[in-house]
C-alpha cells in the first residue's frame, strides 16, 4: 500500500522501498469478508485454486506477520475473517493475536496443516507439466 516492491527468490526476500501490507479489495462490490495471507505466493495460489476471475471477498496481504499492527484499522471493517498464515511460530503468534481481537474468524490453516503454508501444499498436491 505504500509503493513498495517485494522481491522474491530461491535464494533471498527482499523489499524494495518501503514494507507494508497488501490490500486487494473489490471496486464493484463491498464484501463483509476478509481473507487475510501471510505473503502473495499463498495469496496467488489461493485465487489460482479459486479459478473465479471475480473477486469473493477482500484480501489482505501481511507481506510479513510484523506488519500486522498495520492491519486493524482494515479488519476491524469485516464481520467474517478467514485466516490463510503459515503454520509456523510467527504464523501461529499471528492467529492467536487476530483471534483475541475479533469475532468470527476461521483458521483456513487447517486445509494444509502438513505442511508450512498453503502454497507449499498446493504445489505438493499438483501436476505441473
Amino acid at each position: 500500500n505504500s509503493g513498495g516492491v517485494e522481491i522474491r527468490n530461491k535464494y533471498s526476500k527482499i523489499c524494495l522501498d518501503k514494507k507494508d501490507i497488501s490490500v486487494i479489495k473489490d471496486s464493484n462490490h463491498e464484501h463483509n469478508e476478509i481473507c487475510i495471507f501471510e505473503g502473495f505466493f499463498d495469496y496467488l495460489t489461493f485465487r489460482n485454486i479459486e479459478k473465479s476471475e471475480n473477486l469473493t471477498s477482500d484480501y489482505l496481504v501481511l507481506n510479513s506477520t510484523a506488519m500486522l499492527f498495520k492491519a486493524d484499522e482494515i479488519i476491524k471493517n469485516y464481520e467474517r475473517i478467514s485466516l490463510f498464515l503459515d503454520n509456523d511460530p510467527n504464523g501461529e503468534s499471528a492467529k492467536k493475536i487476530i483471534r483475541q481481537k475479533y469475532q468470527n474468524v476461521e483458521d483456513c490453516s487447517l486445509l494444509y496443516s502438513d505442511f508450512k503454508d498453503l502454497n507449499e501444499w498446493f504445489c505438493s498436491n499438483s501436476t505441473f507439466p
